[in-house]
């Protein structure tokens, strides 16, 4: 009974959370809003698995960043799927469509486009990513208009169990640093904390988050 009580208040403190979020950072698609959320509801109803996650960067001068993200894919066929992501934040978003290709089980190799936030030229993202039983590695990079608008990513992850895992990741705008993963499997959840050090800012921040299969 204790456990069950303890699920339904985690739930709820979610469920709390990122409709908060949601409705502070609603703001952030300003002029491309209708485009956002023209492709969102075009896509959501097509997605057959899904990922939402909400979490916070804590910056070193004290302040706190709350971020939304959604991934979405569903099959075409054993090897290619439709893909979705779409990102949220106070001054910033972007809604990202395209294509997933596996050519063997363990590689996955991922291309979309899309829109953002004060761009009216689209912005771009490929993706590789390997996994083989307990070890898997992400690079990610995503370009949109100017010199200095890109994003990338790059994680290695080593999984102990069915529940937990630890890697270390170089993320654009977050830092370096490890990463670890804890699934709750009852409620569909991950809850993970990332130390890091912004090595272009100079600067350490801590990035805290959970994630929900939908």
């Amino acid at each position: 009974m204790k456990n069950l009580n303890a699920a339904v208040l985690l739930l709820n403190v979610l469920k709390t959370t990122i409709c908060t979020l949601s409705l502070r950072s609603i703001n952030i698609v300003s002029c491309n809003k209708k485009s956002f959320l023209f492709i969102s509801f075009a896509v959501f109803p097509m997605l057959a698995q899904a990922q939402l996650e909400q979490y916070s960067k804590f910056n070193s001068d004290g302040s706190v960043e709350p971020i939304i993200d959604y991934f979405g894919s569903r099959k075409i066929n054993d090897q290619f799927a439709l893909t979705f992501f779409g990102l949220t934040r106070e001054k910033w978003g972007q809604a990202l469509i395209g294509l997933s290709y596996s050519p063997i089980e363990k590689i996955t190799i991922s291309a979309s486009a899309g829109i953002e936030h004060g761009q009216k030229s689209p912005r771009y993202s490929f993706s590789i990513a390997l996994n083989n039983k307990t070890l898997s590695f992400l690079a990610l990079i995503e370009k949109g208009r100017g010199a200095d608008n890109y994003l990338y990513k790059v994680n290695v992850f080593y999984e102990f169990s069915a529940n937990s895992s630890l890697g270390i990741m170089d993320w654009r705008y977050h830092g370096l640093g490890p990463n670890f993963r804890y699934t709750i499997t009852k409620l569909k959840a991950t809850v993970w904390i990332m130390p890091a050090y912004d090595h272009e800012q100079g600067t350490g921040r801590c990035m805290a988050g959970i994630s929900v299969s939908m």
